[in-house]
């Protein structure tokens, strides 16, 4: 009898402990709930955090444990739990137990300094402390639009139909994503998200990645992609004291050891600089927390002011720590309209040698798996380290209920009903019209993108592009392009048809066909705009724009053959016809001007014509981008960038076949990068040349031809032509070596002058080079400041190598990349 009663106490007991129970509670402090904070087993890192509102949920076997409650800026808490059934446990942490007692002041020093002194020589010890790690993230992002001004709705409701109203404010995104990290030295590092989830977007993915969180405060600089087009200097740069102040706030004594509240303070203004608290061991001299903030006066874009918090606790003994906890929150406003939001990641089950080998990692830094955005809410509510909110589960429940509603096809043509009605406003600004349940769209522009232009060819005419793609779930897709112009002097009509097949997402593989008879410009990169030759031909007497009509079809194939290595191919028969001036019609008419002819190679001799031509052409390029980094999605490769510059690499020969008369070789090879230089800004360039193996039959068309300028409007890429050569004076029949270079400062000077740098104006110079067969070593040096109203650029401009003499101008256009 003893003996069964013995092995049911047992059976009892096993049954209790083998029970998950739930401790829950509220984390506030200072009578205010503390999101975030962190709550997890003393000597772990197995825990969660609090939600938005403070509240937190903890799922663990019955037993004894202690729980620690952290939170940055408070005093750590450690309570003893004994879990045998679900508990309630509400904890105020208290404000940093901060003393000042003993501390040592030098003269004319806080004793922040001698303190940050160690912590900057032991930087990069702890930096490179860990030759390799895994761990586990969860992140969840959420993004709220608080506001939006009545006019903004009224200008939504005329364009689109749509109404705005109370119900779009709130939340506006929402996700969450679960992943495996992995790093080894010097950089090699590999994350898979295994879990994600979008509100409201059950076949979309989430791109939460704490590769792109997990900052490194040790580094010198901490760039903030997408916020910050400068580095932010860390608080533990080498460079430090020259960029910040330091004050000690005082001590902290916890676990035996002491930690030291420091205030960093930016000593100017709008130095990329952070301003907040960040805690260093005593003794250690290791970083164990931040929190800090940037804001407008940094020159930040997009959001007004955007706060980074870390927690860093031991996860190899007491001897190494990392960041468990990252938060990055925001605010913004813009026009009126204002919104907020916060990206929230924790970090746990660390392995510091998980025997990582070189060949698992590659070049594919972020894989998404398939089935990862296929976890029920089920899944989520087991799995999830932080509670949801009331607004997030309100938020989640309506848009994924709305969801099922909105793909059914009744609604969907509901919405395109309303959609696809015309308004006044969709002649001057376009016409959409949308079949969403079969994925096609057609999109036809309104007169202000297309519009009516002048030229001394065609006179007073007219283009019209429209476009029709039709898009599948595995992102293949058909689109098929089309051009009509008409001139109403010459009474040519023209028109072109273009149509691509994207095929294989993954590897960006295309296929397409395009048949033509339309007017071109004789430089296929069309340097001048023809809004810009249309107010210079009708106000200045100067017909820029130089055309002739090409009529053929060609065939092209584009793919990525492996990893940054894509391969283009080209084939193609064109009949190039001259045409010549047919109107000299002018609104003001400057008597000491001309029009030049439409020739070229004899602007003063408006008789002279090429003789018709024909060429059958095939072109191969070769591009590579050495060690291009990328993300995996199901479906979809996103290239992500290298560290390394492009080349590509071409050869183009005409064959005279099929009556065609052109006959030539020419191979070229290009170059190109953007280099950050830190605080200094950035530097972009553009290497270029070329060689004609043969030129048994070359014409004017088919020369290489340079993007120039004439105007005073430059709408040219800065990084890839000259603002004062001539659009076809110089172009090349034989060799050709063009380089370009640009230097963005981002502020590096004009911010430390007290006037200008609130305008947000940047500096930027550049050099230009050019040498051919018919021009002898030019050069050009531009000087400029852009962004101007966020958009405009102006530039002074040197030129010489033309007749030994200098020339100068002013150019203004807009802030485009290369």
């Amino acid at each position: 009898m003893n003996k069964l009663f013995f092995i049911v106490a047992v059976f009892l007991l096993q049954n209790v402990y083998s029970q998950n129970f739930i401790l829950s509670g509220k984390i506030s402090g200072s009578n205010e709930a503390l999101p975030f904070a962190n709550i997890y087993i003393k000597g772990t890192t197995q825990g969660v955090n609090s939600n938005d509102e403070g509240k937190y949920s903890l799922k663990l076997p019955a037993g004894e444990y202690i729980i620690v409650f952290q939170y940055v800026g408070y005093s750590k808490q450690e309570i003893k739990v004994v879990l045998d059934q679900n508990k309630t446990l509400n904890v105020n942490l208290k404000g940093d137990a901060v003393s000042l007692n003993e501390v040592v002041v030098k003269a004319g020093e806080d004793p922040a300094y001698p303190i940050m002194r160690k912590a900057i020589k032991k930087r990069k010890y702890y930096s490179g402390q860990v030759n390799e790690y895994s761990c586990q993230s969860y992140i969840k992002g959420l993004e709220r639009l608080i506001n939006i001004p009545e006019k903004f709705k009224k200008l939504i409701k005329m364009t689109s139909g749509e109404v705005i109203d109370s119900t779009d404010l709130g939340v506006i995104y929402l996700s969450e994503s679960e992943s495996n990290y992995y790093f080894k030295k010097p950089d090699l590092h590999k994350e898979i998200m295994y879990s994600s989830r979008v509100s409201g977007q059950t076949r979309s993915f989430s791109f939460n990645q704490l590769g792109q969180m997990k900052f490194n405060f040790y580094e010198n600089f901490i760039n903030i992609r997408g916020i910050s087009e400068r580095p932010i200097v860390s608080p533990l740069s080498g460079n430090a004291f020259l960029f910040y102040r330091f004050v000690l706030l005082g001590t902290i004594n916890e676990d035996g050891n002491v930690f030291n509240k420091i205030k960093v303070i930016p000593k100017r203004k709008t130095d990329p600089c952070f301003t907040g608290i960040i805690y260093i061991q005593e003794k250690a001299w290791r970083l164990t927390g931040v929190d800090l903030y940037i804001t407008q006066a940094q020159k930040i874009n997009f959001v007004d002011t955007l706060t980074i918090k870390q927690l860093h606790a031991p996860v190899g003994g007491d001897s190494i720590w990392m960041p468990v906890n990252h938060n990055f929150s925001f605010s913004f406003k813009f026009m009126g309209i204002t919104g907020d939001g916060y990206f929230n990641a924790i970090v746990k089950n660390f392995n510091l040698s998980p025997k990582l080998s070189d060949k698992f990692f590659s070049n594919e830094i972020l894989v998404i798996e398939d089935g990862a955005n296929k976890k029920d809410s089920t899944y989520w509510n087991a799995n999830r380290p932080v509670q949801l909110t009331r607004e997030e589960n309100v938020d989640y429940r309506k848009k994924d209920s709305t969801e099922k509603i909105t793909e059914s096809p009744h609604y969907k043509d509901s919405v395109d009903k309303v959609h696809n009605k015309l308004r006044v406003s969709s002649i001057f600004l376009g016409y959409t019209y949308n079949k969403s349940k079969t994925r096609l769209s057609i999109s036809l522009p309104g007169i202000i993108t297309n519009g009516v232009q002048y030229n001394t060819v065609e006179g007073l005419n007219l283009g019209y592009v429209f476009s029709l793609n039709k898009e599948y779930e595995n992102l293949k897709a058909h689109r098929v392009n089309g051009k009509i112009r008409y001139g109403f002097s010459n009474y040519l009509w023209g028109g072109e048809l273009g149509y691509n097949y994207f095929f294989n997402p993954k590897k960006f593989s295309r296929v397409g066909l395009k048949a033509k008879s339309i007017v071109e410009q004789y430089n296929p990169a069309d340097p001048i705009a023809p809004l810009i030759n249309s107010a210079y031909t009708l106000l200045m007497n100067e017909n820029f724009m130089k055309l002739f009509k090409e009529s053929g079809a060609e065939a092209s194939y584009f793919t990525e053959l492996s990893n940054g290595v894509f391969g283009n191919a080209v084939v193609g028969y064109m009949q190039r016809d001259p045409l010549k001036n047919s109107t000299d019609q002018l609104l003001i008419d400057d008597k000491t001007k001309l029009f030049t002819s439409n020739d070229p190679q004899h602007p003063s001799t408006h008789d002279s014509l090429f003789t018709s031509n024909s060429a059958f052409t095939a072109e191969l390029t070769m591009s590579f981008r050495f060690k291009q980094k990328y993300i995996s999605v199901p479906n979809q490769k996103i290239i992500t960038g290298s560290k390394y510059p492009r080349l590509s690499v071409s050869y183009k020969k005409a064959i005279p076949v099929l009556g065609s008369t052109g006959d030539y070789d020419l191979a070229s090879a290009l170059v190109n990068d953007e280099v950050s230089l830190g605080l200094v800004g950035r530097l972009s360039y553009r290497l270029r040349g070329g060689f004609f193996l043969n030129t048994s039959k070359l014409y004017f068309t088919d020369y290489k031809h340079f993007t120039g300028n004439q105007t005073i409007i430059n709408t040219n890429s800065p990084t890839g032509s000259f603002r004062l050569l001539p659009y076809y004076t110089y172009s090349a029949d034989k060799w050709y070596a063009e380089a370009h270079a640009e230097h963005h400062f981002n502020g590096f000077i004009l911010y430390k002058i007290p006037l200008l740098k609130k305008l947000k104006v940047k500096e930027v110079v550049g050099a230009h080079f050019l040498s051919n067969n018919r021009l002898q070593n030019y050069y050009e040096f531009n000087f400029g400041l852009e962004k101007i109203f966020n958009v405009i650029r102006f530039d002074y401009v040197l030129g010489y190598g033309i007749g030994n003499k200098v020339r100068s101008g002013f150019t203004i256009g807009l802030n485009m990349g290369f």
